[in-house]
This record gives C-alpha cells, structure tokens and sequence, in this order.
C-alpha cells in the first residue's frame, strides 16, 4: 500500500502537460482560403513505469542505508564511511532525477 502510494506520487510528480494545438473542423472543411482557427488538446503526458519504479526503488534503498547507518551508529559508536558514501551515492542519484525530470518537462 505504502509502495503503491509512492509509485503513485512520483507518476504525478514527474507527468507534465502538453498543450497540442490542431485546427478546427470548420476550418478544414471550408477549404484553405479560410484561416484556420487553433484550438488546443490539453494531453497529460506520464513518466514510464520503468523510470516511476527506480525512483521508488531509490526511494527505498535510501531509507534503508539511512536505516543501517543509524543501527550501526548505536551499535558501534562510530560513523562508517563506506555506508555514507552509499547514502551520499544514493542522494545524488535522486536529485539528479528529480532536478532534470522536472527540468525536461
């Protein structure tokens, strides 16, 4: 359910809309003299499921090492480097696709 939920808000985070302008039916059954007036499609256009499920599964995989690093915080007493440089790897990822899936739309 929690998944579910997820997946659907990166679909309508990342789906954008289009405006498609096509020409009015008078104006293609009066013949070319006539200038055609323009009326616009509204079309929403969604992310691939492919890209809404890696998002999730970024999602995810963060809050787990986030998760790992905390146990191993009180375990330990002490920071692994390698489990932050994991955190940090994942964050980039994000925010690249966040940063350049919102810029392409």
């Amino acid at each position: 359910m929690l998944l579910s939920r997820l997946r659907r808000w990166l679909r309508d985070y990342f789906s954008y809309v289009v405006y498609e302008a096509r020409p009015s039916v008078e104006a293609v059954s009066e013949g070319p003299l006539v200038s055609p007036r323009r009326r616009r499609r509204r079309r929403v256009v969604a992310p691939s499921a492919r890209f809404v499920w890696a998002m999730a599964l970024l999602l995810v995989a963060l809050i787990g090492l986030i998760a790992l690093e905390a146990v191993y915080i009180v375990v330990c007493r002490q920071i692994s480097d390698e489990l932050v440089a994991g955190i940090s790897a994942v964050m980039s990822c994000l925010a690249t696709a966040f940063l350049m899936g919102k810029r392409s739309a």
